[in-house]
């Protein structure tokens, strides 16, 4: 197979609407999630939380609570310090930090206690836990618990952490900045401003996400004496990632010695993925207790103690000739981090350096990004991970160009895409767009959008007392590229295929999906194929599911495999048929010596595999590394249509299309649901979500739907 490119079969599964496979278990309600979990005397956790973004903690009394009937142990910052419990590290190195530094140097970002000891820095920061027999009675000794706190001052604006005098979170951090980079030519830009016939300026605020999936984090904490060793039920996206992070850098133990099993996931888009300090502490509170203990978060605690989205204020200019061509694009942005750099929290401010100029040609840049620590929530990617931050700025300013100009929204954008014939295109920020029909995308929307008849829409909606309006959005991102991940297939006699694959679905059809390109390539039924995922023991190389890297990272390993499963089959093949590889062809599952019609099936190859001293539950096996050298850049044109109520300031979003450029399709029905969800995420955060805190109290004003 050529490792370089795949073409399925035109009679095949791939590129067809295939049913999910997890449908079927899922709506007969088979599904296993945190709570579906039954195990032989689990005890509840409780957590309990700052209730001010920046305190010191004089004392936690907890006498009373330890008193509740059914209460098992409480513990706190101090019990954590006293075991000598690791923090939780960062561990996507930001962008300008040399590689020297390991993965959660403090140097260069403050680990986050698993329980705060002496001072909390964000609202609804870990200080205690309490474990009971239910979960009602741990809720219970919550409320029985006194702290004394010393409120301190709170920096929760970026805009004014990262102002000069204001208090310092970190002393490594001065100025609150924990990291910061440069892209572009900053005198070139100031040149090409100055010349400019128009300039537009915005500033704006993106601000944070909670981001509430349907199913909230959970996890089961189990200790085995016997062979000393962790395991963790977690509704996880990156299991493997979570493992090894738990092992190396909070309990200080070699990475087999914590297990992560993860069954279905409930949704997650990022929220899942990260390591948390809970993860830890059921796992602690087992050992101390020597039973299993789970936690699982409330609605409310949701929009206290899971990572949190987006945070991102930036001020921008965009310079334009008199015909409304671009001549360069100015950003200076603040990412707001929150207490410590969250494990992957250096994911999106670094998008500026990955996609920042979109699908537009800019002929010079000059982006200043700055990464600041507030008494906040740390931040972590969630679904675009920096691509909607950027997107919503250089879009905005695109509006903003065409009335400075006078021309309409979409012919300043047609100006100014990136024409297919210049492909590949390297941008000013250095990343190469390797493909891309930019002007096709805006064609087949604005054809779905029917903007013909938008004017006698438009005259309807102001006969009604009504407004109406159309906005564009073009847009870009970069997926895939730097995390290399693994697929190992086993064949066995009894007719099955079973794929260990290191990503983890937490929605998004992975079941289906790769057993619908297994089975074109073995040409096979996709029913015999069993996918591995979420289980550390069976996968401990896995990186887990993010950066929208599933089908292009694991499914080209997969391909890869496919292949090399066939290979080595051939030579058994070749060794029963007595004939030489390279008379033995492969077609239907079967080896055949070419021009007769003597041959073996795939699976009677497994069982010689086994004869020869392969082991019996892997059969013939094979596994393969897919290591991608660059991004893909998936685009797309949408076109919203509204009317507004302007008495009410009511939006009813009248109509919404899109066409995106996907790359290959592999299963339409799975590519259709992920855009229509990503819109959704999309529109919830337009019209329905900001978290909102009180500017001088820090107190959270947006605490549930």
């Amino acid at each position: 197979m050529d490792a370089h490119l795949w073409t399925p079969r035109s009679d095949g599964l791939v590129g067809k609407p295939v049913r999910r496979k997890e449908d079927a278990r899922l709506l007969r309600g088979e599904g296993c999630y945190i709570a579906d979990e039954k195990i032989d005397g689990m005890a509840h956790m409780a957590v309990l939380r700052s209730l001010y973004p920046h305190a010191r903690i004089l004392a936690i009394e907890t006498e009373g609570a330890l008193k509740i009937p059914g209460v098992l142990g409480i513990w706190t910052g101090a019990d954590a310090a006293a075991d000598e419990l690791g923090g939780l590290p960062w561990e996507r190195r930001p962008p300008n930090v040399p590689s020297e530094p390991p993965s959660g140097d403090p140097s260069i970002g403050q680990p986050q206690p698993v329980l705060a000891n002496e001072v909390a820095l964000y609202l609804g920061q870990a200080l205690a836990v309490v474990v009971a027999e239910t979960s009602h009675r741990a809720f219970d000794a919550l409320e029985a618990i006194r702290v004394d706190y010393e409120p301190l001052d709170a920096s929760i604006d970026v805009r004014t952490a990262a102002e000069g005098g204001s208090q310092e979170l970190w002393p490594q951090s001065p100025g609150n900045e924990c990291f910061g980079f440069c892209v572009g030519d900053s005198a070139a830009t100031d040149v090409a401003i100055a010349r400019a016939k128009h300039v537009v300026r915005l500033s704006s605020e993106n601000g944070r996400l909670v981001q509430n999936p349907l199913e909230t984090r959970g996890y089961i904490g189990l200790w085995d004496p016997h062979d000393e060793r962790y395991t963790l039920h977690a509704a996880a996206g990156k299991p493997q990632t979570v493992g090894r992070a738990l092992a190396r850098d909070v309990f200080r133990l070699p990475e087999d010695r914590v297990r992560v099993i993860t069954k279905d996931v409930g949704g997650g888009f990022g929220a899942k993925n990260p390591l948390y300090p809970e993860q830890a502490l059921v796992l602690w509170t087992a050992k101390k207790l020597s039973r299993p203990v789970r936690w699982l978060a409330s609605r409310g605690e949701v929009f206290l103690a899971d990572y949190q989205g987006r945070g991102q204020a930036a001020d921008a200019v965009m310079a334009f000739d008199a015909e409304g061509r671009a001549l360069a694009f100015r950003v200076r942005a603040l990412a707001d981090l929150g207490a410590y750099l969250g494990p992957r929290g250096s994911t999106a401010p670094n998008m500026w350096r990955t996609m920042g100029s979109s699908v537009y040609h800019f002929p010079v840049v000059d982006y200043d990004i700055r990464a600041i620590h507030t008494h906040n929530m740390p931040t972590c990617p969630y679904r675009g991970a920096g691509a909607p931050e950027a997107v919503f700025i250089i879009e905005r300013l695109m509006d903003m160009a065409a009335c400075e100009v006078g021309i309409s929204a979409a012919e300043i954008r047609r100006r100014n895409l990136v024409p297919s014939s210049a492909m590949p295109y390297e941008t000013p920020i250095g990343t190469t767009l390797d493909s891309g029909d930019f002007k096709h995308a805006m064609d087949r929307a604005e054809e779905m959008a029917c903007l013909a008849e938008y004017a006698t829409r438009k005259a309807g909606s102001e006969a009604r007392g009504k407004l109406r309006g159309l906005g564009y959005g073009n847009l870009l991102e970069a997926c895939g590229a730097g995390i290399a991940d693994r697929a190992a297939i086993s064949c066995l006699p009894d007719g099955r295929i079973r794929v260990r694959i290191g990503t983890m679905s937490n929605g998004q059809s992975h079941e289906t999906v790769y057993a619908q390109m297994l089975a074109d390539c073995l040409e096979i039924d996709m029913n015999s194929i069993e996918i591995i995922q979420g289980d550390t023991d069976e996968t401990p190389w896995g990186m887990g599911t993010g950066a929208s890297r599933s089908m292009t990272v694991c499914g080209s390993a997969l391909m890869l495999a496919a292949g090399e499963l066939v290979e080595t089959g051939r030579k058994f093949a070749a060794d029963m048929l007595e004939a030489t590889e390279t008379d033995i062809s492969f077609e239907n599952a079967i080896y055949i010596i070419s021009g007769t019609d003597r041959g073996v099936t795939l699976f009677e190859v497994a069982a010689r595999a086994i004869e020869a001293g392969a082991p019996l539950e892997r059969g013939l096996e094979v596994e393969s590394k897919y290591d991608p050298t660059a991004a893909t850049y998936p685009n797309g044109c949408h076109i919203a249509e509204v009317e507004v109520d302007p008495e009410t300031g009511a939006v009813t979003l009248e109509n919404y299309v899109m066409a995106q450029d996907v790359g290959r399709v592999l299963n339409p029905m799975v590519v259709e649901g992920q855009l229509t969800g990503g819109v959704a995420q999309g529109v919830g955060q337009a019209l329905l979500e900001w978290n909102m805190k009180d500017p001088e109290s820090g107190q959270l004003l947006t605490g549930s739907f």
